[in-house]
């Protein structure tokens, strides 16, 4: 069973965050952070993908409390597409997913494994979506 984490800098709007994975040095985005009236909002980033979660929680900032797990979900497959008796795939709605960057995780981990150049922005991310069969109604 797989796990949807959502980490969180507190005190942050976004961050750029490097992490090592092996020889591969990889970027990760924390995003929509806000600080207003209503109250400070962390910088946050969800991933399904194991290989990030690890190279995230063996990081020296998630180490020393700089980066801290918020939500954990555990999904079971309902979230893949399956296909119906006449050989069609179904549109598979996510409702979890309300920003960018967690509809890009989404199509970037499996079972659609797409490429990160293909979801450069919203009306890419969209239409890669479209194509997947995958809609996400929280998003707009």
């Amino acid at each position: 069973m797989k796990k949807r984490i959502t980490y969180e800098i507190h005190g942050q709007i976004e961050r750029n965050s490097y992490f090592r994975i092996g020889k591969a040095l990889v970027r990760i985005e924390f995003t929509g952070g806000a600080i207003n009236s209503t109250g400070v909002y962390p910088a946050q980033y969800t991933t399904e993908n194991p290989l990030f979660q690890r190279a995230i929680e063996n990081s020296e900032a998630f180490r020393i409390g700089e980066i801290k797990r918020g939500k954990v979900e555990l999904l079971d497959d309902a979230h893949e597409p399956s296909a119906t008796e006449h050989g069609e795939e179904e549109k598979t709605t996510v409702t979890s997913v309300t920003n960018m960057q967690q509809a890009r995780s989404l199509l970037m981990a499996a079972p659609y494994n797409c490429q990160l150049s293909e979801l450069q922005n919203k009306s890419a991310i969209k239409a890669v979506a479209e194509q997947k069969g995958v809609s996400f109604p929280n998003w707009l």
